[in-house]
């Protein structure tokens, strides 16, 4: 009978294995990073709708329906009406540097955002969390029929990835209705119709423009809501 001798492995054959392991990893940790990343910007949007949402309900059950506040300028909606039920670490005021306004922001085709994500005109602030808010007031805006507010919040604050439907999103406060919808749920800057209410893009033009390949991003709050609160794109 013959005898086998265990085999060690030569200094060759380890340099070999380690290469194969490495390409495979480079392979494989790109996308595992990416699901990672996904996974958690999608919940914290989520927390984002509901923070918004829920500050704009309470301030409602002590100051009444927001058709009715004074929409005289975002100073003044966000320190009488939003800090009461906040937990602000960070306030920039208009004209302030300091709360993201130097970021070059991308939309989700990889092109640059023509227009600044927070510029210095408007109020700004970050929350415990770490996400970064804008409030931009329409005044008159139950007069013109228009939204009252754009609320804007870069949900992991100036952290990457600082694209359009991935971490920054906008949402908008609709008076005589009183909802609070992201844009794609209502079409910017359409007034009120008697008829239809708020005016909301086609699921077409929604999933168009969360196209990575071609689309802006700025719809995409309204889809990823739609799928459940998943970034399926």
């Amino acid at each position: 009978m013959k005898k086998f001798k265990a085999h060690g492995f030569t200094l060759a054959e380890i340099l070999i294995a380690l290469i194969v392991i490495g390409i495979v990893a480079a392979m494989v940790i790109p996308s595992v990073v990416s699901v990672v990343q996904k996974r958690d910007l999608e919940g914290r949007f989520a927390k984002a709708n509901s923070v918004l949402k829920q500050t704009v309900a309470r301030a409602e059950a002590t100051e009444g329906n927001f058709t009715n506040w004074e929409w005289i300028s975002s100073d003044k909606i966000f320190f009488e009406y939003f800090t009461p039920y906040l937990s602000v670490v960070k306030i920039c005021k208009p004209h302030e540097d300091g709360c993201g306004e130097d970021i070059d922001y991308k939309m989700l085709n990889g092109s640059i955002a023509a227009v600044g994500a927070f510029p210095t005109t408007v109020t700004r602030f970050i929350t415990n969390d770490g996400a970064k808010w804008l409030i931009g007031v329409n005044s008159g805006c139950v007069s013109k029929r228009e939204y009252c507010a754009l609320v804007r919040v870069d949900v992991n604050g100036d952290a990457p990835p600082n694209v359009y439907g991935r971490d920054l999103f906008t949402f908008f406060m609709l008076p005589y209705t009183n909802e609070v919808k992201p844009e794609g749920l209502y079409e910017f800057p359409l007034p009120y119709d008697d008829e239809k209410g708020w005016i909301a893009y086609e699921k077409q033009e929604i999933e168009n423009d969360c196209n990575p390949e071609s689309g802006g991003g700025t719809l995409c709050g309204a889809k990823i809501i739609a799928d459940g609160f998943k970034m399926n794109y």
